[in-house]
This record gives C-alpha cells, sequence and structure tokens, in this order.
C-alpha cells in the first residue's frame, strides 16, 4: 500500500487518476480511506492508496480498440 499526502486543493478522484490511471479504483480507496470525501482537501492529510491488480476491470470501463 502506498500513502500519499495531500496538497492543499487535491481532491480524491484526481489523485486516483494520477496514481492508477483510471478511475475504476475509486471505489476501493474511498473504502480504504472511509473518513475521506471527494472534495477539495487540504494539505497534510494521509490517503491509502491499496494494491490493485491491473487485471481489475469494471463493467462501466469504456475499450478505445479492442
Amino acid at each position: 500500500m502506498v500513502t500519499y499526502i495531500t496538497k492543499d486543493g487535491d481532491v480524491l478522484d484526481w489523485i486516483v487518476w494520477k496514481h492508477y490511471g483510471t478511475m475504476s479504483a475509486l471505489e476501493q480507496v474511498m473504502k480504504a480511506n472511509p473518513n475521506v470525501t471527494n472534495e477539495k482537501l487540504s494539505a497534510g492529510i494521509e490517503i491509502k492508496l491499496p494494491y490493485i491488480e491491473a487485471t481489475q476491470k469494471t463493467d462501466n470501463e469504456i475499450k478505445l480498440w479492442s
């Protein structure tokens, strides 16, 4: 598990996108950080970014190429 320390104005969905390159991990990150909302965060909050298998996909993901 990786820990990210927020900077003033960070939002959880941006952190997830930057770390994982996909939004499909947002739900798992929110479960790992139950006290964090997807609103602007202040600096210094520790966000846990769990290891997620690269093969995990959701049915909602769009494939650009087959």
